[in-house]
Formats: structure tokens, C-alpha cells, sequence
């Protein structure tokens, strides 16, 4: 069984703040990918207050009824089918008789990556696909007919704080502040940072 990670946030700034988790991939803008608000705090988070976010490093393939991808969109994931990186790592995505489903997962090529392919009868602009890690979606695209979705979990986490973010909302990367890159080390799977009066974050 995968270790568990865990990732302490503790607000020690002077505003409440909603805390959340999101995760980046080379090359992401280039290939149309989307983060995806990966954790979010249910609440705001007071002064002095923590909240603590747990995973497993267990991957999926997820579908949503959304069509047009854009920041502040939230993608809400209709099915979620688990996958794995060699033996169940490609599947068919369909919308016969106008009814989205996946096929079961299959293994194929290549090895190491999660790749997702829609056939003719699913439409521009009405749904998305992505991959889920610990049973939250991470990343999203925009799915159309004949299209075939790479996604490699080569992930890098951050955390932020924000205003009326929550599970599934669609970020622009470039403009998230304030964040901070989460590195674990080999080995360690409990890391804590705090926000400080700054508005900084900080190994806590």
C-alpha cells in the first residue's frame, strides 16, 4: 500500500484565507493542460488556525460535463476510473447515443504515461478529461472528436491561498499568489508551511 502524504497549512497572516493544493506538468501551457484547484480547504481559514490535506499517490481517469475550459470554470468529475501507470494506463473515452462513458482500462503505449482518446462521436466544447491523483482530479483538457490526451504524472506540488476557490476550480498558474512550490524529500511524507504576516510561505 502507497504512503500516505500529508500537507499542514497554517495561517499565521493577518487575513483568512481559503487554502488549497494544486499541482503543475513541463511543458503545460504548450500542451493545453489545465490545473485544477487539486485540495481546497472547505472553509476560510482563520488566524491561527490550520488545516491539514492527506493523499495517496493513486491515479485515475476523470470525465466532467465541462466544455469550455477556463480559469475560474469549477470542474465537477462525473466518473473516475482508476488507472495505473503500466498495466492500466490508456482508455476510451465515448459519446454513443449521447451517453459519455469510458471503456475499462487497458494497457498500452506509453508505458509511464495516462493517455485518454476520444472517438468521433464525442463533440468540440461539451466535455472535458483529465487525471485524478488520490481520487481528486489534478488536471484537465478539453476533449473533441478524434482527440488523444497525454497525460505524464511527473508532478510538481503548491499550495496557495486565494478567495472563493474550491475542489475543481480551473486556475491560471501564472497569476496564483501567494504560493509556494512543496518539494518532500525521499522518504518524508509530512511536511507543514505557514503563511506569515507577509503573506509569504514558510517551512513550519
Amino acid at each position: 500500500m502507497a504512503n500516505p502524504y500529508q500537507l499542514t497549512l497554517k495561517n499565521n497572516s493577518v487575513n483568512p484565507w481559503t487554502f488549497y493544493v494544486y499541482q503543475t506538468v513541463p511543458n503545460q501551457s504548450a500542451s493545453n493542460i489545465f490545473s485544477l484547484a487539486w485540495f481546497a480547504s472547505p472553509f476560510t481559514i482563520a488566524q491561527g488556525t490550520q488545516i491539514t490535506f492527506e493523499w495517496t499517490i493513486d491515479y485515475g481517469f476523470v470525465w466532467g460535463a465541462v466544455g469550455e475550459v477556463t480559469p475560474g470554470v469549477t470542474f465537477n468529475a462525473s466518473d473516475c476510473v482508476g488507472a495505473d501507470l503500466v498495466d492500466s494506463n490508456t482508455i476510451k473515452f465515448s459519446n454513443n447515443a449521447n451517453t459519455p462513458s469510458f471503456s475499462s482500462p487497458a494497457k498500452g503505449s506509453p508505458s509511464g504515461s495516462l493517455v485518454i482518446t476520444a472517438d468521433n462521436s464525442v463533440p468540440n466544447k461539451k466535455f472535458t478529461v483529465g487525471m485524478s491523483v488520490g481520487g481528486s482530479a489534478a488536471f484537465v483538457m478539453e476533449a473533441g472528436p478524434n482527440l488523444t490526451h497525454h497525460f505524464t504524472p511527473t508532478p510538481t506540488y503548491y499550495i496557495a491561498a486565494g478567495f472563493e476557490v474550491k475542489v475543481g476550480t480551473v486556475l491560471d498558474v501564472t497569476t496564483v499568489n501567494p504560493t509556494q512550490q512543496v518539494i518532500f524529500p525521499d522518504n518524508i511524507y509530512a511536511l507543514s508551511y505557514a503563511l506569515g504576516t507577509d503573506n509569504r510561505w514558510v517551512s513550519a
